[in-house]
């Protein structure tokens, strides 16, 4: 059987899971590896990743990445970069991104998507867990129903796994100006890409809809902390945001999203409006009403890292074979684990 030949962009925590799990699949290949920091431009994949030599050398040369044949690239920037995703497409390549191509129909650069896709017969797929497995449930739990009055996701996802990088993005430390405000602001870093993912809901399911709303909240740190990044009692250590798309003013498609450093770091009552159980919770209303709650577990505080590296790749082989063009869970067969050598 022909392995698929996979290309890793970006190389940080999650990409580092990937390429150790890519090294472990027999049908896969790592062939190429992009980065980003210069001081990683030459390294082995392997040795970025913590394990052997894979003889794949990192590099941040654009036209070098894109000339190398590959089936598909695994696409993990730290938000949505379509500048960097429409040449990986037009070039043939898949691309499965952990922080883009989930539903981008209001981007201005939708069209050229499209053209690129066209032009590689490639396909743009975004995944993750939230978003990501979070729309599949909600997708699965619909499917008991004869019709359906509002769908409302709530998660709550402790950051302590997370990269510096993305502890910084999301604004854990910041004060609540300094969220309120900027191209870091709450409102700019999620709201976009949340809505993608309600508005997706509501098309899939054929939802009337009509508009957009978007609100957050901020919660103070009950003390320091101070690991990846430092954090000062009174500044962020969590955030409540909440995307919905709505019809009449009504909320049709919800998600509610509480991040935080951790349990200790915030208000017991803060807590208390989160998911019942796990920590992905999906509430249709319908007939019937259907409720799924969902929670991903480990030892190890790697939940979210590898959890959503994880299932980019076990979505690699149904991309592949998907049609061109944007591709939603709906295209894709029921995802499943792929096997790895013992």
């Amino acid at each position: 059987m022909k392995k698929l030949r996979i290309i890793q962009w970006y190389t940080g925590d999650i990409a580092q899971h990937q390429i150790r799990v890519l090294a472990a699949a027999p049908s896969m290949e790592l062939v190429g590896a992009f980065v980003f920091h210069k001081q990683k431009v030459g390294l082995d994949a392997g040795k970025i990743a913590g394990i052997q030599p894979l003889g794949i050398r990192a590099t941040d040369d654009m036209d070098e990445i894109l000339s190398i044949e590959a089936d598909c690239v695994l696409y993990n920037p730290p938000m949505e970069r379509y500048d960097e995703v429409i040449p990986i497409l037009a070039s043939g390549k898949n691309v499965i991104s952990i922080m883009a191509g989930w539903n981008p129909k209001k981007r201005s650069a939708f069209p050229e998507i499209l053209t690129a896709c066209e032009k590689g017969q490639s396909s743009l797929f975004g995944t993750g867990l939230n978003p990501g497995l979070s729309y599949e449930l909600a997708l699965l739990a619909s499917s008991v129903c004869t019709d359906i009055d509002s769908i409302y996701i709530k998660t709550c996802e402790p950051q302590a796994s997370l990269s510096e990088v993305f502890l910084e993005l999301f604004g854990f430390g910041k004060s609540e100006e300094e969220l309120a405000t900027g191209s870091s602001g709450a409102h700019a870093i999620f709201a976009n890409t949340l809505h993608q993912i309600t508005d997706l809901l509501c098309e899939s399911l054929d939802l009337p809809h009509d508009g957009n709303a978007f609100e957050y909240g901020f919660e103070p740190a009950t003390r320091d902390y101070q690991d990846k990044i430092v954090v000062r009692k009174g500044t962020m250590a969590g955030l409540l945001v909440k995307a919905s798309t709505t019809h009449g003013g009504r909320a049709v498609a919800t998600i509610e999203l509480r991040f935080l450093l951790g349990p200790e770091y915030v208000r017991e009552s803060w807590l208390a409006d989160g998911p019942s159980q796990g920590w992905i919770e999906i509430d249709v209303r319908g007939t019937p009403g259907s409720r799924i709650t969902h929670e991903v577990y480990m030892d190890e505080d790697v939940i979210g890292t590898w959890s959503t590296g994880t299932k980019a790749i076990n979505s690699i082989p149904f991309v592949c074979a998907a049609k061109p063009g944007l591709v939603s869970p709906l295209d894709l067969p029921l995802g499943r684990m792929l096997k790895l050598r013992s």
